[in-house]
């Protein structure tokens, strides 16, 4: 059985919504500024997975991430930290 290459796709047509992306991330940031990888967002958002309940107030344990918050918004979870 002979193996035969598949030429490269096609790269897709760039949309506005990817241009405006493209420009947000290239903009310049104080060097400890967050910057989401996949929107350019800086918004984030504080959460804890695996959080313990006692007299139904206390909390503890945890372990905190942060996610970006325009990704959230469009249901996506992507975490930065």
């Amino acid at each position: 059985m002979a193996l035969h290459l598949v030429p490269d796709a096609d790269k897709p047509v760039e949309t506005p919504a990817d241009q405006v992306r493209k420009r947000v991330r290239s903009y310049a940031k104080p060097k400890g500024m967050i910057q989401c990888h996949k929107c350019g967002g800086r918004e984030v958002i504080e959460t804890k997975t695996g959080v313990l309940t006692a007299d139904g107030r206390k909390y503890s344990g945890g372990t905190k991430s942060l996610l970006c918050a325009n990704c959230f918004m469009k249901g996506e979870r992507v975490v930065l930290l």
